[in-house]
């Protein structure tokens, strides 16, 4: 069967529920804390640089950018139209390094949590150090300005730990169906990392990037023109501290857009045309007999090309499934006539010989069950079958008086019964359609031992199917009554083949003919 495969929209809200809950206890852990260094660092920033590590750790990449949006948002609110962007691009910093480290599995295992913990804490303080210690800029008054580096680290470290081992506890231990209602953004797409999103996502920031420069270059031309300044580099590099600003500005805003626009375009048509180029090759690998008529729902409901790509998707499969259905029918049907025709073809070979009726047909079914036995499948059985069915067919250019003489053969009849397999070889062999069934014509009567007819062939040099036809072959030619023979006792056929074991026959097939006798307890494989 086909299996459909679902395009998931995981909510956000309960993971950024969490995150808060999350975020409350490390800030608990701080206000309970007896050291004056972690309380230093403040509940605020504590809570919210948690909240981020937190949404972007359990949540993945959408969960964090949108934690990042939130507070971007209140950031502007709060200070009247201008945010502190340097702290803000802290969060976003954070984001995408937590959101990296969690994809990648980090979290889940108890050492490399913690040294995603000690990345995280030196990251963070490699940002406070940068934008409040190492930079003159305007906004100098946090706490964090002037504080030296390994400072920095011990106020980063208890917060960033802790929201840390809160990630890693809930990927260790949450069961998995709370894991899959949390975890909402880190999944790839549903069957393989598709080479488009990731080109559209690196395109993105790539634009983001060049929107960006544009913009710095654009603003201080607009600004050298207004106060009638040359435009130079020099002049550009003069305004390095305003540059970053807007430069901040624009990541800050640009990142979050392009990504959300990438999950507008991943969920709207990567990810459909990914789930319809997943099904199509199930669906051409699937069994004809096991095909369904009808694509799974995929839930695609974008109202565009898309959308109209599925709709005739379904229809093809629909068309393609109803033709392919007519041709296993007809086939059917013609496997039917095939095989009627072969058995009325070797009904009219056995009328030839009155003593031998039925002999093709028991010697098809013997050949067949002998395949079975030896693993074959039931296509090489059914072949077998067929090959067995019209083994003797060159008997139809042998007269019926040497067929049915009740006497000894002389030498010039019974050379001209062994030209029957040449002469079935020639009547099978034009037959496209089953070029197989000369084989056992032609080679039915060789020898194990090489010394048989009509080519002398020995060995493993006899094909297989021939090999098998000849012991059945011979082992109806003894359990049935002909011109110059009775039905032997069934001992005495076992004892028969036994003792042409790697003479007359392929050894592995007479083991296999034997077990069939001894199973054959009362007798009823005879003619």
């Amino acid at each position: 069967m086909i299996k459909s495969c679902c395009l998931h929209k995981k909510p956000l809200l309960p993971t950024l529920l969490l995150a808060v809950l999350c975020a409350g206890l490390v800030v608990l852990g701080r206000l309970t804390s007896f050291s004056s260094i972690i309380k230093a660092g403040g509940f605020s920033f504590a809570f919210t640089d948690a909240f981020v590590i937190l949404a972007a750790g359990i949540g993945g990449l959408g969960c964090g950018l949108i934690t990042f949006v939130l507070l971007f948002i209140g950031e502007i609110i709060r200070t009247s139209s201008n945010p502190s962007l340097y702290t803000v691009s802290i969060y976003l910093f954070l984001v995408m390094i937590t959101s990296g480290l969690s994809y990648k599995g980090w979290f889940r295992s108890l050492p490399k949590a913690l040294l995603s913990a000690c990345i995280l804490t030196a990251s963070l303080a490699f940002f406070w150090n940068l934008f409040f210690t190492v930079l003159p800029l305007p906004e100098t008054n946090t706490i964090y300005y002037g504080q030296p580096f390994p400072r920095l680290l011990l106020i980063a470290a208890p917060e960033v730990i802790l929201a840390s081992g809160i990630i890693h506890l809930f990927m260790k231990y949450a069961p998995a169906h709370i894991q899959q209602a949390f975890i909402s953004g880190m999944e790839c797409l549903d069957h393989s990392v598709n080479i488009l999103a990731r080109r559209i996502t690196f395109l993105s920031l790539f634009e983001t990037l060049l929107l960006t420069l544009a913009a710095i270059l654009c603003t201080n031309l607009f600004l050298a023109a207004g106060e009638n300044i040359p435009f130079s580099l020099r002049y550009l590099i003069s305004r390095w501290q305003h540059n970053l600003q807007l430069g901040l500005m624009m990541i800050c805003t640009g990142i979050p857009i392009a990504y959300f626009f990438n999950q507008f375009i991943l969920n709207n048509v990567v990810r459909p045309v990914n789930a319809m180029s997943h099904l199509m090759q199930e669906y051409f690998n699937t069994d004809e007999q096991n095909r369904t008529d009808v694509l799974p729902d995929l839930n695609i409901h974008t109202g565009d090309e898309v959308e109209r790509l599925y709709h005739s998707l379904q229809k093809m499969v629909r068309d393609m499934s109803l033709y392919i259905r007519r041709i296993l029918e007809n086939e059917k049907r013609t496997a039917h006539l095939t095989q009627d025709f072969m058995l009325a073809l070797a009904k009219a070979v056995d009328a030839k010989d009155h003593y031998t009726s039925g002999h093709s047909q028991r010697v098809a079914q013997y050949s067949k069950e002998i395949a079975r036995r030896m693993g074959k499948s039931e296509q090489e059985q059914q072949e077998i079958y067929l090959m067995g069915l019209l083994h003797d067919i060159g008997k139809i250019g042998v007269p019926e008086n040497i067929i049915n003489k009740n006497g000894r053969l002389t030498d010039e009849e019974f050379k001209k019964i062994k030209e029957h397999p040449v002469v079935g070889h020639e009547i099978l062999r034009n037959i496209e359609e089953l070029p197989a069934l000369a084989i056992g014509a032609r080679w039915h009567h060789e020898r194990y031992d090489g010394h048989g007819y009509p080519d002398s062939l020995s060995g493993e040099n006899i094909p297989e199917e021939a090999r098998i036809i000849c012991v059945a072959d011979s082992y109806d030619a003894m359990t049935s009554n002909r011109a110059y023979s009775n039905i032997r006792p069934q001992e005495q056929v076992r004892s028969e083949i036994i003792r042409c074991r790697g003479t007359q026959f392929d050894p592995e097939i007479a083991d296999v003919m034997v077990q069939m006798i001894d199973e054959d307890t009362h007798y009823s494989m005879h003619g």
